[in-house]
């Protein structure tokens, strides 16, 4: 054991809402700096799904603090997402830099929701000494809640549940939490799910997101003040995981406002994350919080990394392009049926056709990748023998080649009806089992389209870096639905996005490929 002790402290806001914080202390003679994550989850939990336990910390010479947001947990008030957390935040930094075992300096930890409440403040209150965002973005609309105008039907959902089991727990009404973990746990969520929200949190963020998105309403806008992006920052992201184009967006946004973020893209999901994680925050915050013990700044690198996939190493992060080259598509029009048919060319045009169905009887399937119900890597090989996916292939490469930044394709389409989804699967194809490992995924939903006129549409995938190895094939997979990361398309308005109905017409999609190519585009 560390040798530390614990207490919950109170804090009484501006509004006269309490809101209530545990807070571990070294067994040392303090004071000491401070580390500070605001969450909505429970603060004995202390996010250590993600994070080693608060002892560890304390252990290393810091003070933290675990606090309950606004109507969570034991704080009072009522939840209201994101929407309430930027003067909370400033009166809790406040707040902990006046108390007796702080020593002034403060650090800010925490992913997702805790990545968020690190970058809303009032505007001019003062920045912390240095913040760790991880697995977070700013942007609702394109961080939080959709790709390409497509709903995170699973995420969302399972997420929005479990924030009103919350409720429902600390409401002390039992029968409706079992209620909600049951419909997650027998997967009905996918089904009903939305109902659920409706009965038991008609007010939850996630059913005003899939609104917004379905009414093409505007979003609220959250913009992290250029003070605090300014500071000492460790940006912290995950190959699979879905707010990876926040993470690139936020060391943009810092690099603009002057600051010099440190940046990390590991070999991670959202809740599972590499070994080492922990060290690198841990001198993160030595090097900045720690300056009055005389710690040679020098012996600190400014971390900017990120994982390659298929080398399983790690690689400075640059925005340097390697090679960049364009694919072409092209197929005789059986793509998918036949494997060899469907052929993905370096810098050659494309040319021909295909042609799927979108069955909602039985809608192709998602799993793996940054939004599928078992994130990270997957062996999509069984998916893509359906006939309802286009599989595009290139031949063996000669020599090891790199792929590094946001994977983009345009594609010329037309549909027998108004509304579809094109969503994507990119592959390295091994030569010795044809194991197909998708590492890269990427979704469109389009709207009010007219019917079976052709448009070029753009399908921006999940960013990612991997080398295609000598022998290894890249295979580029074509679909029109992702169940259930993607609520199925119904084929016109929006009430029966999500769970097959019987309402749900079958779609027809016909590509055109003279004009379609996949390119790579930086990360920032």
């Amino acid at each position: 054991m560390s040798g530390s002790r614990w207490f919950d402290k109170s804090l009484v806001l501006r509004d006269g809402v309490k809101l209530i914080s545990r807070i571990w202390l070294p067994n040392s003679k303090g004071p000491w700096p401070a580390l500070l994550m605001r969450q909505p989850y429970g603060r004995e939990i202390a996010s250590t799904i993600t994070y080693s336990h608060p002892e560890w910390w304390v252990s290393k010479g810091y003070m933290v603090i675990i606090q309950d947001v606004r109507g969570m947990g034991s704080s009072e008030g009522v939840f209201n997402g994101f929407s309430q957390e930027a003067s909370d935040t400033s009166e809790t930094h406040e707040w902990v830099r006046s108390l007796k075992e702080c020593n002034g300096k403060l650090g800010l930890y925490g992913f997702s929701y805790q990545g968020l409440t690190q970058l809303t403040g009032e505007l001019n209150s003062k920045p912390p000494d240095c913040l760790s965002p991880a697995m977070t973005g700013m942007n609702i609309k394109d961080h939080w809640c959709s790709d390409g105008g497509a709903y995170w039907w699973h995420n969302n959902i399972a997420w929005g549940l479990q924030i009103a089991a919350l409720k429902m727990k600390r409401e002390n009404k039992l029968l409706e939490w079992e209620k909600i973990t049951l419909a997650l746990e027998n997967k009905s969520y996918l089904r009903e799910g939305i109902d659920t929200l409706k009965k038991y949190d008609p007010n939850s963020f996630v059913l005003e997101w899939l609104k917004n998105l379905n009414n093409a309403l505007p979003f609220e806008e959250f913009k992290p003040i250029s003070t605090w992006i300014k500071q000492p920052m460790l940006i912290i992201g995950g190959l699979w995981d879905p707010h990876l184009k926040g993470a690139f967006d936020l060391y943009k946004k810092s690099k603009e406002a002057g600051g010099n973020p440190e940046i990390i893209i590991g070999n991670a999901t959202h809740l599972s994350w590499w070994e080492g994680s922990q060290e690198s925050l841990l001198k993160f915050f030595d090097k900045h919080l720690k300056s009055d013990e005389k710690l040679n700044s020098t012996i600190f690198k400014h971390e900017k990394k990120i994982w390659n996939i298929s080398l399983k190493k790690w690689e400075e992060l640059d925005n340097k392009f390697h090679p960049e080259f364009i694919f072409g598509l092209k197929s005789d029009g059986t793509a998918n049926v036949e494997v060899e048919d469907g052929n993905l060319t370096i810098n050659s045009k494309g040319s021909g056709w295909f042609t799927i169905v979108n069955d909602p009887w039985r809608p192709a399937p998602s799993d793996g990748g940054h939004l599928g119900p078992n994130p990270g890597n997957f062996n999509r090989s069984i998916i893509d023998k359906r006939l309802d996916v286009g599989v595009f292939q290139t031949n063996p490469f000669e020599e090891d080649q790199y792929l590094r930044g946001v994977p983009t394709l345009e594609i010329q389409v037309k549909s027998d009806q108004p509304n579809f989804d094109i969503c994507l699967a990119l592959s390295l194809v091994e030569e010795v089992n044809e194991k197909v490992n998708q590492f890269s995924t990427g979704f469109l939903r389009v709207k009010n389209s007219k019917i079976s006129e052709e448009c070029i549409y753009q399908i921006t995938m999940q960013p990612t870096n991997i080398c295609l190895i000598k022998n290894s094939k890249l295979r580029l997979s074509i679909s029109a639905a992702a169940y259930p990361a993607i609520g199925v398309n119904p084929g016109f308005g929006e009430g029966n996005v999500g769970a097959p109905s019987a309402n749900h017409r079958v779609i027809t999609l016909s590509f055109s490929l003279n004009k379609t190519f996949m390119k790579m585009t930086p990360f920032f």
